[in-house]
């Protein structure tokens, strides 16, 4: 029974001591079992060595890719600039045209309006010949229904704000004196003017028919000066941005 017992204990030595041996030889990978020679310990280390080699060659091309796109970044903001402006001074070249300040040429018509020169009918006002400014009105407002784009009386730009009065033979326009005959010039579609101040309700036709003298001519390219009346305003002002 002893000896049983030191055979046991000693078998039980000679396990650990195995045991022992066999950890120094193996390594344990998800639970089963890897031999790692010294050979194959070289070359893993000669794998990290190349991973991190590489790692690094990407880490240098994310840079220099960064840099890239750092530069696209900075031209993309200088060209949005460019066609920023591009746009603003194309947006304030078109504020200037509607506001009359600025010279402006293009196709459009000529359009002579004169006193009548007939018999008068007797009994005839003699009004029923002459121009008075109702008829200018009407004939730059006829235009405007036709979408011209500048239009000047005797070379004096209208704006939105001219006033046009009679002032005996004679119209007035923005304090300005202006003798007949009247020759209205006018930017814009000439055949659709055409059409519309000579047609059969057209307000030509009408002065035609009293006897005033009304003629158009077509004209290729039409230069109309900028307004010299500049407006000041007393009562408006520029509303305030509300802030916070």
């Amino acid at each position: 029974m002893c000896r049983e017992k030191k055979a046991k204990a000693l078998l039980f030595v000679m396990c650990i001591v195995i045991g022992a041996l066999l950890v120094s030889q193996f390594r344990y990978s998800d639970g089963g079992k890897m031999y790692v020679s010294a050979g194959a310990i070289s070359e893993y280390e000669a794998l990290i060595a190349s991973e991190q080699e590489a790692t690094a060659n990407v880490k240098l091309q994310i840079e220099e890719a960064e840099q890239i796109l750092q530069s696209y970044e900075e031209n993309a903001k200088k060209k949005d600039n460019e066609i920023m402006a591009e746009k603003l001074r194309s947006e304030l070249s078109g504020y200037l045209t509607m506001s009359s300040a600025e010279t402006v040429h293009g196709p459009g018509v000529v359009i002579t309006v004169d006193d009548g020169d007939r018999e008068l009918i007797e009994g005839e006002d003699i009004n029923n010949l002459l121009v008075h400014d109702a008829d200018i009105l009407m004939i730059i407002n006829e235009l405007k229904k036709c979408k011209a784009e500048a239009i000047s009386v005797n070379g004096h730009r209208i704006t939105p704000y001219t006033s046009i009065v009679c002032s005996g033979y004679t119209v007035r326009m923005d304090g300005v004196t202006y003798a007949r005959p009247f020759e209205i010039a006018a930017i814009g579609d000439a055949k659709r003017i055409s059409t519309t101040l000579l047609s059969s309700e057209g307000y030509g036709t009408s002065l035609k028919q009293f006897g005033v003298r009304f003629s158009i001519e077509y004209a290729e390219d039409l230069t109309i000066a900028a307004s010299d009346s500049g407006k000041t305003f007393k009562y408006a002002r520029e509303e305030e941005a509300e802030t916070e």
